[in-house]
Order: structure tokens, then sequence, then C-alpha cells
């Protein structure tokens, strides 16, 4: 994860269910100090049902912050299961 000079959260690697309990701390202590106008998903290039609950709770949490530039492992992910919406802001 990091962050451009524009306020945008970049998130990338793996998105997946080895990883994602540490994603989800490393999430909930970046948002503790940093709200970002947009949250950029082109660096993520694998992604299965855990990181797709990571992305939804961060929707929930930031309803109002876009998901920006998806990667095409997201986009798959999101068309095979017809959730496109959750990128539209």
């Amino acid at each position: 994860m990091e962050h451009c000079s524009e306020s945008r959260l970049r998130l990338g690697g793996s998105f997946t269910i080895e990883r994602a309990a540490e994603l989800r701390e490393l999430l909930l202590l970046d948002l503790e100090r940093h709200r970002p106008e947009s949250i950029c998903l082109a660096g993520i290039n694998d992604i299965d049902c855990a990181g797709l609950q990571l992305l939804i709770a961060l929707r929930r949490q930031l309803p109002d912050v876009p998901f920006v530039a998806p990667s095409p492992a997201v986009e798959q992910l999101l068309a095979r299961l017809h959730m496109t919406t959750l990128l539209d802001h």
C-alpha cells in the first residue's frame, strides 16, 4: 500500500486468503492515519473471495471513496460474480 501525492491509496500484490488477515490489519492502520480521495486497484495481481471481502469492507467503511483503475484480475473476478457495481461510484 502506498499513497500518491493526490491522496490516492494504491493497493497491490495478492489479495488472497493467505494474506487476508495481514492486509486487513495494514488497511485498518493506514485508514486510521489517512483518508484517501480514491483507492487504486491497478496493482492487485491476484484476488480471491477473501480479497473481495476486503474490498467490500473498504466500500462499507468509505462509501464515498471511489475505487479506480481496477486490474484485470479484479475486473475478471467482479465480472464473474456480477459485482461490477462495486467499482461504480
